[in-house]
């Protein structure tokens, strides 16, 4: 009878305190923070599902939208339809899909390497910046990253030294469910990893089973190629001619939104985003080359750099699926190497950039104005925070820099300040926004003159997307705003002061409501970089209206307006 390893319950209980640590990074107040990324493009695909009750078809603004296949939508439909149909029911899918992710990442780790150096790869990826806060996010690509991960790990249960006939079958049925996720990429960022596993060691029989293959082969048509197959009989073949030319092909051939980066963008993206370990990847590439399942994940991982990198369009986020293998490499440097002179110097010099940045949050002014924060007790408790924690990474710096102290004290620097933000700061943000307010008076406005429509020509705080996906009102981006306010239709319009100022000439004009707003890009590095000024939007309309709320409005509005005006003269007054 073999012996038991000791270490075994001690690693499940560790393996279960790194899920909840990372389910404690993405659950919290998942549903307040503001619409990000491509996320309107899949809530409004998937409510539109709830709503309408055509599971087949996406829509995105009303009009069939083949983009992306329909299992995300499904999965995120399935949750608002238990939930309600809220933000936070949406990314409840990639926060689980992050979980499975991690769980996968362990699997691939402990057949690669052994467990201690899965451990640790699990809990880099499970504390690195982009993989959390694309947790929170719902848009398909944690999903890709979980599909890719696990066909690997099942790749390698087939191709590994103890072939296991039953992962054939569901490799097929993992990589079909990747292709009705993403399409084509799918198959290609976990295909890399297959083709270096059967370079490296011939496929045994015992696994390759004729029935087997056979059953893999049909689960990967049905699951990947069966939505397409029900499309193409319903619709013809311009959905699919769309998705595998125009949003495949021309995306990475062609000229698109996101085209024109260089090169070298993954590895820029990678060096900030995948923080804070990413500072350690150079000397893990430098001391693991010599072992084969660290070479095995370097090759992986440059392997998929190759079209990403050549492709014109370029997201940070389509280097989602790299950072388990890029997290694997950088656990085993922590879990397996002989930590030297050299290993010591860099983690000293890691602790102590970390330091710094975490010292610049516990010393520096917040970037937003009060309306946009948390209470005074909140950002206190994050200047300390931040505080003790850069004196905890300098005095590791300064005493003896060990692998697990260093990895420690790295991931709850990072943990703890996401959380922090995420508990604190990001509802307050998405809370001083009027973009929520502003589609609560569209739905109002909408209620008493259903035929009104909705224009605007800019959108800084990007109020269209709560509009949509709260008012279930899609906005008609048109700068040509003066005729049309002053014909006989009903419009709602989004404005700026100016405009507004100019249209009261107007018959019938009135103002809705006016918002305070800070531009989205707040949010961004660019934004906290160089915090923007914030702006006043007017909801506004050109018709009269029976809603008994719309005199007490106008009244506000209208003081509202003679402060603004008494404001600006004292300001040139004063000039």
């Amino acid at each position: 009878m073999a012996a038991r390893d000791p270490s075994g319950p001690l690693r499940g209980v560790a393996t279960l305190l790194l899920l909840a640590g990372l389910a404690l990074l993405l659950f919290p107040n998942i549903g307040a923070a503001p619409f990000e990324r491509a996320e309107i493009y899949f809530m409004d695909g998937a409510r539109s599902m709830v709503d309408g009750g055509d599971w087949l078809v996406p829509t995105y603004r009303g009009a069939a939208f083949f983009d992306k296949p329909a299992f995300t939508y499904w999965l995120m439909a399935l949750s608002m339809l238990w939930l309600g149909p809220t933000p936070g029911a949406a990314r409840l899918v990639p926060a689980l899909a992050a979980l499975a992710v991690v769980l996968a990442t362990l699997d691939l780790g402990r057949r690669l390497f052994d467990r201690r150096s899965a451990l640790f790869g699990g809990s880099l990826l499970a504390s690195t910046l982009a993989f959390v806060v694309f947790g929170r996010v719902a848009m398909s690509d944690m999903l890709l990253t979980l599909w890719s991960t696990l066909a690997v790990a099942l790749a390698h249960r087939v191709l590994g030294p103890q072939p296991r006939g039953w992962a054939v079958p569901a490799l097929g049925a993992v990589l079909g469910l990747g292709f009705q996720t993403k399409g084509p990429v799918a198959l290609l960022l976990p295909g890399f990893a297959i083709l270096l596993l059967l370079w490296a060691r011939r496929p045994d029989r015992r696994a390759l089973t004729p029935a087997g293959v056979a059953l893999g082969a049909l689960l990967f048509a049905a699951l990947g190629f069966g939505w397409f197959a029900l499309v193409y009989h319903r619709l013809g073949p311009a959905p699919l001619e769309h998705f595998f030319f125009r949003e495949n092909l021309e995306r990475f051939a062609g000229d698109t939104y996101d085209s024109g980066r260089p090169p070298w963008f993954y590895a820029a993206s990678y060096v900030a985003e995948g923080l804070p370990w990413s500072l350690f990847l150079p000397l893990a590439l430098w001391r693991l080359w010599s072992e084969p399942g660290s070479r095995f994940l370097a090759a992986w991982v440059g392997l998929m750099l190759i079209p990403l990198s050549l492709s014109h369009g370029k997201i940070d986020y389509y280097l989602l699926p790299a950072y388990p293998a890029l997290s694997l490499l950088v656990g085993r440097l922590f879990a397996a190497v002989p930590w030297g002179r050299l290993e010591r110097a860099w983690s000293s010099g890691a602790l102590v950039l970390s330091a710094g940045g975490l010292g610049l949050l516990a010393s520096s002014p917040l970037p937003f104005p009060p309306e946009w924060l948390p209470a005074a007790a909140a950002q206190m408790l994050l200047r300390v925070v931040a505080a003790g924690l850069a004196l905890a990474c300098l005095g590791i710096a300064v005493a003896a820099p060990r692998p697990l102290r260093v990895a420690g004290v790295l991931a709850a620097s990072g943990g703890l300040v996401f959380l922090l933000l995420t508990t604190f700061f990001l509802p307050a943000f998405a809370k001083g926004q009027p973009n929520r307010a502003i589609a609560a008076d569209v739905a109002r406005e909408i209620f008493w003159r259903q035929d009104a429509r909705l224009l605007l020509c800019r959108d800084p705080s990007r109020a269209q997307r709560d509009v949509l996906f709260h008012a279930r009102v899609a906005a008609e981006q048109r700068c040509d705003l003066w005729p049309l306010a002053a014909s006989r239709e009903p419009y709602l319009m989004l404005l700026g002061p100016e405009e507004s100022a100019s249209f009261r000439t107007i018959p019938g004009y009135r103002e809705v409501s006016v918002h305070r707003y800070l531009p989205a890009t707040a949010l961004t590095f660019d934004g906290l970089a160089e915090p923007p000024e914030p702006g006043e939007v007017i909801l506004a309309a050109n018709y009269a209206t029976a809603d008994p709320e719309a005199e007490r409005k106008r009244k506000k509005g209208y003081r509202q307006m003679l402060k603004r005006e008494q404001a600006e003269a004292a300001a040139r007054d004063g000039r």
